[in-house]
């Protein structure tokens, strides 16, 4: 390879999320590779013979051959054997040993630019500006739900220390749970990127304590009970949606796989969720009524009349009839056992 002119071609090695590790200019073909020292592309890599392949144009078609070795070359999912050729594909990915490379070619015709996933483009937008302007609403808006859903959920007259306390075990975790996913950033992409993975969290968890306080008082408004039912699954949705944006931060390049393994995810949860409480409750939700109760002026569903009432508590006192005498049942069955 002469160093003094322009390159013809590169030749990446990439990660396991198709990311640049490296490049190779090439300035003339053939481009012989290998862990020998007289190869033109030198590669660290134990299960890579001296002299491994070679790579060459001809016609404008991009040919690798396999020299003299055990291990060969993967281009896709076919294995290409010692003394075999495999004409690739532009751009395409291949692997020798353990290591991913890709040839680019200068003739190669170039991608397309692709847009930023909404959450890549806020972290660039991050660390173009001081941490501050980006993270105060979000640290406020934070800090406000907390102190509403602790209000909501305590006892009238608490002291407020509770409260004091509850905002910094709460804050605590959320230092923690950004931090490892910091770290995750730092070992797959070599950055520590607090910063946005702190923003999410923030995000998020706005977005799921305000849902799990507006179903719920919404159920109540409207009369519709099943909104407070399926808090719980919509909060789940939420949850998923986080752990895919920070995977996502981590291994940009499986965005996909991973948007479909975090559903695949959710919808297995909710569906052993659902077989769970048919199980023990019958019932699809585990929530028997509405969690919220409210001023009685707030509510804007039409008031029932009092024999309504009085006939669904007849519905209910039969059920749990018929479920003390289940359980009654069971008891004797067991005492006759022993």
């Amino acid at each position: 390879m002469d160093a003094g002119s322009k390159p013809i071609a590169l030749i990446d090695q990439l990660d396991s999320g198709d990311r640049v590790l490296q490049s190779t200019p090439v300035y003339a073909w053939p481009v012989t590779v290998g862990r020998a020292l007289g190869c033109d592309l030198v590669l660290d890599d134990p299960h890579i013979a001296p002299s491994h392949a070679m790579l060459d144009d001809i016609d404008g078609v991009l040919h690798l051959r396999v020299s003299q070795t055990i291990n060969g070359a993967m281009v896709g999912a076919q294995h290409v054997s010692s003394g075999q050729s495999h004409a690739l594909g532009i751009a395409q990915p291949w692997r020798v040993g353990t290591t991913r490379l890709r040839v680019r070619r200068g003739s190669d015709p170039i991608a397309p630019e692709l847009p930023l996933a909404r959450h890549l483009t806020l972290a660039h937008a991050v660390h173009a500006s001081p941490v501050w302007q980006k993270m105060l609403l979000w640290v406020m808006l934070a800090l406000l739900c907390i102190q509403a859903e602790l209000w909501l959920d305590s006892e009238p007259g608490s002291p407020l220390n509770t409260y004091f306390t509850a905002t910094l075990a709460v804050v605590a975790g959320i230092g923690v749970w950004s931090s490892l996913w910091a770290l995750g950033s730092k070992l797959f992409q070599g950055r520590l990127d607090f910063t946005h993975h702190l923003l999410l969290d923030l995000r998020y968890g706005v977005i799921w304590v305000v849902l799990g306080v507006a179903l719920p008082v919404l159920a109540f408004v409207v009369g519709w009970p099943i909104l407070s039912h399926a808090a719980d699954a919509v909060g789940a949705v939420v949850l998923c949606a986080l752990l895919w944006a920070h995977l996502s931060l981590i291994l940009p390049g499986h965005r996909r796989g991973l948007a479909l393994s975090v559903t695949s995810l959710y919808l297995c949860g909710l569906g052993l969720n659902v077989w769970l409480n048919m199980e023990h409750t019958g019932r699809v939700f585990s929530e028997l009524y509405a969690s919220s109760l409210l001023p009685p002026a707030w509510r804007l569903a039409p008031m029932q009349a009092a024999s309504t009432s009085i006939q669904d508590m007849s519905v209910l006192k039969a059920n749990l009839d018929r479920l003390v005498r289940e359980d009654e049942s069971e008891d004797a069955v067991d005492l006759s056992e022993e």
